[in-house]
């Protein structure tokens, strides 16, 4: 992502922190959220990296203790909300490119929700899948092919993200994938413990 791409992406989600909680409130969200946990949450242990962690909808839904998760989002309106909610818990400021140079730890759980992978470049799922444990799992949420959330991005901002996400190295490279409302969910939580006619 270029420059001033990331800083137009940045300052809208700094501007919608303002209220996105209130925004994502609404019944059908939360519904759509609890039907997520319901795949994601038995799987989620150890020390969790949540990326593009936002206000903190992974802490909301799960119990994990403030030694064991670490937020990166690049949004510093979003994480001042998390902040709020969740104090002393831990966070960084930055791209998961810019973050990841410097990361020398691993992870049993490696959460991208809610089409937070769809901003990292292609030549950086690799490093996702090494930032894994031995026994650990990942739950990365791209955004579906042709699906984009319009409502929040200007054209301009929509072709570049679409033109970023690799979907042929997508379902190349990660476990398993399949569909998950508007997301092309990449995992490697067994296919068995999957929703059954969503395979991508």
């Amino acid at each position: 992502m270029s420059g001033s791409e990331q800083e137009r992406v940045e300052a809208i989600y700094d501007e919608f922190a303002k209220t996105y909680d209130e925004h994502y409130s609404a019944k059908e969200f939360q519904e759509e959220d609890q039907e997520l946990f319901k795949i994601a949450s038995p799987w989620i242990r150890g020390k969790v990296l949540d990326l593009g962690c936002g206000t903190g909808l992974t802490l909301h839904y799960n119990e994990i203790s403030k030694d064991n998760y670490l937020g990166i989002d690049p949004s510093a309106g979003m994480l001042s909300k998390l902040n709020e909610k969740f104090p002393a818990y831990s966070t960084v400021q930055a791209t998961f490119e810019q973050w990841v140079k410097t990361n020398t730890q691993s992870f049993d759980t490696v959460l991208g929700l809610y089409g937070a992978p769809s901003y990292f470049e292609s030549s950086s799922y690799q490093k996702v899948l090494d930032l894994v444990g031995p026994k650990g799992h990942y739950f990365l949420m791209f955004y579906k092919p042709g699906y984009f959330p319009a409502h929040i991005y200007t054209p301009e901002d929509i072709a570049k993200a679409k033109a970023r996400i690799d979907y042929d190295k997508v379902n190349a490279l990660f476990e398993n994938t399949f569909i998950f409302t508007s997301y092309l969910v990449a995992t490697n939580i067994p296919s068995q413990y999957l929703p059954l006619g969503n395979r991508a």
